[in-house]
């Protein structure tokens, strides 16, 4: 599939740069070599860098959107992010909106479980021009939880990390790419002007600032998938508003959840 070069905007999602296993899988973590190849091919392309933020602007009619724009983000948080990816992004001269799961900041990894950013790294990721957005608290599920709980994890994760970077956090990344019309509420209610989404889709200037549609980046998308993603072919143009598969996909999740999790079913007595 084909688009007009004027009418995308690729924005491409990561996880970890690197070649050890995330979530006990390799696929999200690309090698460091193919990042590199990557990120080469986008400044050949002459490809004009934005940050989340930036591209918001545009979506909200704030700014004119640049010639052959591309958004790369990551989300999650790794390490990797600042020992290895930051210096192939400052050698290409790129910037990035990295996404951080805030209560792992900092914190000593679960038994089994992947390490994460400091605060010291994501004041330099800052420094250099990198975005931080807020990828939640705790990397729930949000469209299966509570009002209360779902505040925590977007109002209360941003205040978290205004107060450990001290600067203001303008985007948020729904985990998994979940969301709802109660998510976004949320979202837009903890103060932030911007929200990625997934979709594995292109985004272009119509697109939803509150579901800024992104294309995942695997292990084995090479710089060939990258390179027909900057060509526009190979993704569809983002839609607006939830496929029916998706929200069929929304409440077998939310089922699953009240089973899990133990809570009353609608109209079951509390009591």
């Amino acid at each position: 599939m084909n688009h007009s070069p004027q009418a995308v905007v690729p924005v491409l999602c990561y996880h970890s740069i690197g070649d050890v296993p995330r979530d006990n899988t390799l696929r999200w973590s690309v090698s460091p070599g193919d990042f590199d190849e990557q990120m080469a091919l986008i400044e050949q392309a002459g490809r004009t860098p934005m940050t989340v933020s930036g591209y918001a602007a545009v979506l909200r009619g704030l700014a004119p959107l640049p010639p052959r724009p591309v958004l790369i983000t990551f989300d999650d948080g790794f390490p990797d992010l600042a020992d290895t990816a930051l210096p192939l992004l400052r050698r290409h001269r790129l910037t990035a909106t990295a996404y951080v799961i805030v209560a792992r900041v900092g914190a000593a990894p679960p038994p089994d479980g992947d390490p994460s950013l400091d605060w010291d790294q994501l004041r330099e990721l800052r420094a250099h021009g990198v975005e931080i957005g807020s990828h939640s608290r705790s990397h729930r599920a949000l469209d299966c939880l509570r009002p209360a709980e779902l505040r925590q994890e977007v109002a209360a994760s941003r205040q978290a990390l205004e107060d450990g970077m001290g600067t203001s956090v303008g985007s948020f990344a729904y985990p998994y790419g979940y969301h709802s019309a109660a998510v976004r509420t949320a979202v837009r209610a903890a103060g932030y002007s911007s929200a990625c989404g997934v979709k594995n889709a292109l985004s272009h200037p119509d697109d939803d600032v509150f579901a800024i549609a992104r294309v995942l980046v695997e292990r084995d998308t090479g710089v060939a998938g990258i390179a027909a993603l900057l060509d526009g072919t190979g993704r569809p143009l983002a839609w607006r508003g939830e496929r029916l598969r998706t929200r069929g996909w929304r409440a077998y999740r939310r089922a699953r959840h009240l089973v899990h999790t133990g809570r009353p079913r609608l109209g079951q007595p509390t009591s």
